[in-house]
């Protein structure tokens, strides 16, 4: 389960000014948001006297896997804006040591965004083949069951 006072104090911008998660932290995190309505997890361990029981919601991690894609976009846009300004720094400071510290700075920049990008994107692809991977083995399972009780 979520500890959604953790979060208020390590990622307060999920939460409103009156404490509650906004309406984008709850897509984004559907185990906080179900946390805070007081409902099951899109995966959730439970131990029981038999052991270890997983439940799994498919569809929340295809809607997770579907946000982690849409970020991976945003990252791409939002992180490589900053160039423009950047440009015209190091144009306007040629000659000058800060010159080749913007420079280096940037390349820095560019390739922590794009490591960024590819991992988000592939959170996003695993979150996705996790989902289908969940679903083929419960139709699996079904199938397997029908089978024996014919």
């Amino acid at each position: 389960m979520a500890d959604l006072e953790f979060e208020r104090r390590m990622n307060p911008w999920l939460f409103d000014s009156s404490g509650n998660l906004t309406a984008d932290a709850k897509k984004q995190f559907p185990d906080l948001a179900a946390a805070a309505a007081g409902t099951t997890a899109p995966v959730t361990v439970a131990a029981s006297g038999g052991g270890q029981t997983v439940t799994t919601n498919p569809g929340l991690l295809r809607t997770a896997g579907n946000n982690a894609a849409a970020l991976q976009g945003s990252v791409r846009t939002e992180c490589g804006q900053p160039w423009e300004h950047v440009n015209s720094a190091v144009s306007s400071l040629m000659g000058f040591d800060l010159c080749a510290g913007l420079n280096n700075a940037w390349s820095v920049w560019q390739e922590q965004t794009h490591t960024l990008e590819l991992a988000i994107g592939t959170i996003g692809r695993n979150l996705q083949t996790t989902a289908q991977n969940y679903e083929a083995t419960e139709a699996s399972i079904h199938s397997q069951f029908a089978q024996q009780h014919d």
